[in-house]
């Protein structure tokens, strides 16, 4: 399907010192897990994100700043219904020269909380003990993060490992107790497994394969 490239949305403003910016970002939220991070002028500024397939569930600024910031034409990625839209594949064609495979064959897979189920992520790419550099990255559209304050309806997580000094509490409102179960048995597989960063809005929180989780609620 034929996107115009007037109706693209359009990406970082600054690209090069956007970009930067934005890693650094991205950085900072993996080498301190469960610490929210916001996006901040250049790293965000003109950014218009891209249409999804429902007016509804729209693509989050966190979102679509760190994709144009982890893709290029050797990266693909896998969009997860309703984020997977024309509009969409063509905005990250146009803006990074990122491919759309399938959740297996994708470094980086994109989703919304709500739409999330095991067949998506018992899909993901492991990697393995000689290349673990080569499991997913999952980026996913929650509605709440804080480190602090309960949130209704939230899981309450208690992050311990690499970065992190004692202990990092991180409450995420959106996704099923399933996958955090789930994400608690991938810690027996390291160093394979995935890395995680949520996005919230302009918001993000990064959980990478080496944190050790547990779930209080």
């Amino acid at each position: 399907m034929n996107i115009m490239l007037a109706s693209l949305g359009q990406g970082l403003a600054h690209p090069v010192q956007g970009t930067q910016q934005a890693f650094r970002t991205l950085l900072s939220a993996m080498a301190a897990p469960g610490r929210i991070m916001a996006l901040r002028g250049v790293a965000q500024e003109g950014v218009q994100p891209p249409a999804s397939q429902h007016p509804a569930h729209p693509f989050g600024l966190a979102m679509t700043v760190s994709l144009l910031t982890l893709l290029d034409p050797e990266a693909p990625l896998h969009l997860h219904s309703p984020l997977n839209s024309a509009a969409a594949a063509a905005y990250f064609r146009f803006h990074c020269g990122a491919a759309l495979t399938d959740a297996s064959a994708a470094p980086i897979v994109a989703t919304r909380a709500a739409d999330l189920h095991s067949g998506l992520w018992a899909a993901l790419a492991q990697g393995s003990d000689e290349a673990p550099q080569l499991g997913a990255t999952l980026l996913i559209e929650v509605a709440g993060l804080d480190e602090q304050q309960p949130l209704s309806g939230a899981a309450l997580l208690q992050l311990r490992g690499p970065g992190i000094q004692h202990v990092q509490s991180l409450a995420v409102q959106g996704l099923a107790p399933d996958f955090w179960r789930w994400r608690q048995g991938q810690q027996r597989a390291l160093p394979r497994g995935i890395d995680l960063v949520l996005c919230c809005g302009p918001r993000l929180a990064a959980i990478p394969r080496s944190t050790h989780l547990t779930l209080e609620a």
